[in-house]
């Protein structure tokens, strides 16, 4: 209940709620009381049309109404109803006539003006002292020398009217246990309406407290589709959190080799300050790219074919001066205008890791074939090193896997490959082999 009343928004729905039902049985326990009176005065209207020959034959004996022929000299008696009385008053409000036997009540002063005027409409009075009747008004016009007068027949309800006072305590009470049975009905519904939205309440908090990944709770059809479109934005703020974190890991690896270059640079007599641009331009590049990976992700940034002649002549100039002292012969088959399907910097940092790797682990050696299919380009690597164990040709491309235990890496340089080529809808892959290395890669030609 504490919710419901800070909730301001569930706080108006429970109450107009609650109002519109507990008004409902209020106005029906109304109207089944004023239904109840009514009655009474559809019984004194039978009682009157039952008795109106007697009734009017007793207004004609006190000689202020007119027989309704002119001499009729039949015998005139008394109403055969004991409960209706008739009085007779003109228009100053003098008593003319009653048929009381004993007159009016010594409390009243003056009967004409005690009963309500109200003409030709019975209405039920109910006086302090306790009588209950019924008064009808009714006025006729001076006719033969007769003034104008006001008829009133009054009929006693004593005896009935203690039927409407035991309904109307009969509704109070049975009303009373109806709006609360409402209150608790209704109650019980709100709780069970919004019982899915606390559950997503309580999920959403759980979720910010790190407690769980994802809504779990089976909703309604009507809370489903939120429920499914907040869970594919977690799992892309998942997805966009763990691209990050990758970005940053790639982007460090990517400027160690780098880093590695300028600082064998600046150790040498004569600085080449050219060379030395060149890396800070690349690492540059490096970072750019790598914030748009974040970002876009590989796919997409870059469809146009790229020039490998370009990459590799720089690649193998930065990688012979780390590894000047091995003297590594490198090996190309393919043409000047060799294209791949791959943006620059997505083909710079593939090429770039499997170099570092290929310069690492070769003796001597290093051999880049390029062969045009018709579905695609086959690109591949071989060194003439130590050859990687079995075990390792497919855990090699999981990040933080390595083959090299014995130098220091990440683990991360070939599974950035295998993201970069996959992107591509491309393929790579170790083959085993008795001495040297030899990595292939298949890259498809775009439509």
């Amino acid at each position: 209940m504490r919710r419901l009343v800070k909730n301001q928004f569930r706080r108006r729905i429970l109450f107009s709620f609650l109002g519109v039902v507990v008004g409902f049985l209020i106005l029906n326990g109304y109207l089944r009381y004023q239904t109840a009176r009514s009655d009474l005065i559809t019984e004194y209207t039978l009682d009157i049309a039952y008795h109106f020959p007697s009734i009017f034959n007793e207004m004609v004996s006190s000689n202020f109404i007119m027989p309704l022929q002119e001499g009729n000299k039949s015998q005139y008696y008394n109403s055969s109803s004991k409960d209706i009385t008739i009085v007779i008053c003109d228009n100053n409000d003098n008593l003319l006539w009653d048929s009381m036997q004993k007159g009016p009540p010594s409390h009243i002063e003056n009967i004409c003006t005690d009963l309500p005027k109200n003409e030709n409409k019975p209405i039920l009075i109910e006086k302090p002292s306790g009588a209950v009747f019924i008064s009808h008004s009714m006025s006729i016009e001076s006719n033969n020398d007769l003034p104008s007068r006001r008829v009133i027949l009054l009929s006693r309800m004593e005896g009935k009217i203690s039927r409407l006072h035991t309904l109307k305590i009969q509704l109070a009470i049975s009303y009373t246990v109806l709006i609360l049975i409402a209150i608790f009905g209704v109650l019980w519904g709100y709780n069970r309406s919004f019982h899915p939205l606390n559950k997503l309440h309580n999920e959403l908090k759980n979720i910010k407290d790190n407690e769980q990944k994802k809504l779990i709770y089976h909703y309604p059809e009507e809370l489903d589709p939120i429920a499914q479109t907040i869970n594919r934005l977690l799992e892309q703020q998942d997805e966009q959190s763990s691209k990050y974190k990758k970005a940053m890991d790639d982007l460090a690896h990517s400027l160690k080799t780098r880093i590695a270059t300028c600082d064998a640079l600046l150790y040498q007599k004569k600085p080449p300050i050219a060379d030395i641009m060149e890396q800070l331009n690349d690492m540059d590049s490096v970072i750019q790219h790598q914030l748009k990976r974040a970002l876009m992700g590989s796919r997409g940034i870059s469809k146009h074919h790229t020039l490998v002649e370009p990459i590799i002549e720089k690649l193998t100039k930065m990688f012979n001066k780390i590894h000047q002292e091995k003297g590594i012969k490198f090996i190309h088959n393919y043409t000047k205008d060799q294209t791949l399907p791959i943006n620059y910097d997505d083909l710079m940092e593939v090429l770039g890791n499997i170099f570092e790797n290929s310069y690492r682990f070769a003796d001597s050696s290093i051999i880049l074939s390029i062969i045009e299919r018709s579905e695609g380009v086959n690109i591949h690597i071989e060194n003439d090193g130590e050859a990687l164990p079995h075990d390792k040709i497919k855990s090699v491309f999981q990040r933080g896997v390595r083959a090299d235990e014995k130098n220091p890496g990440t683990g991360i340089g070939l599974a950035v490959c295998e993201e970069i080529i996959s992107s591509y809808n491309g393929q790579i892959c170790f083959h085993a082999q008795d001495t040297g290395t030899r990595l292939e890669m298949f890259l498809p030609h775009q439509n």
